[in-house]
């Protein structure tokens, strides 16, 4: 066994150039291939297929990526918030909690679609995909 590379291993179902910015695409939480379709079916499922470019994103994995990012920077973020709200504002303990719980739901939700959209785009920009060993032809699951 050779550990070279076979041109047929490294094409992927991408035709086109990649002119979509990745950053644009998880904003928009759009199609990273077209940058128009929505990318989510629902609130937070990927869709199978672009609805306009039918480009495929049933490969599509953002693994728990985007709710580690959302986990810290929400996280911080209600912390400082609570803090100034009942130190330097004087807002009762129950008036704090409120805020921050509704801080957390929206957030959360918001900074998901966002964050996880973005590491899709990622993903297809940067061709990601299952790593695999040279010579690994068997399919064991």
């Amino acid at each position: 066994m050779t550990n070279e590379t076979k041109i047929e291993d490294l094409k992927t179902d991408r035709d086109h150039p990649r002119s979509v910015s990745p950053f644009k695409a998880g904003l928009r939480c759009s199609c990273p291939s077209c940058g128009v379709s929505p990318l989510f079916k629902g609130l937070l499922d990927v869709r199978k297929r672009c609805g306009g470019c039918g480009f495929d994103l049933s490969q599509a994995d953002p693994g728990d990526g985007a709710q580690v990012f959302v986990i810290l920077i929400l996280g911080a973020l209600c912390a400082i918030v609570g803090s100034f709200l009942h130190a330097a504002l004087g807002v009762p303990l129950w008036a704090v909690m409120v805020v921050l719980f509704a801080m957390i739901i929206g957030g959360s939700v918001w900074m998901l679609r966002i964050f996880k959209a973005t590491l899709v785009a990622l993903q297809f920009r940067h061709d990601a995909s299952e790593g695999k060993l040279a010579g690994d032809d068997n399919d064991e699951t």
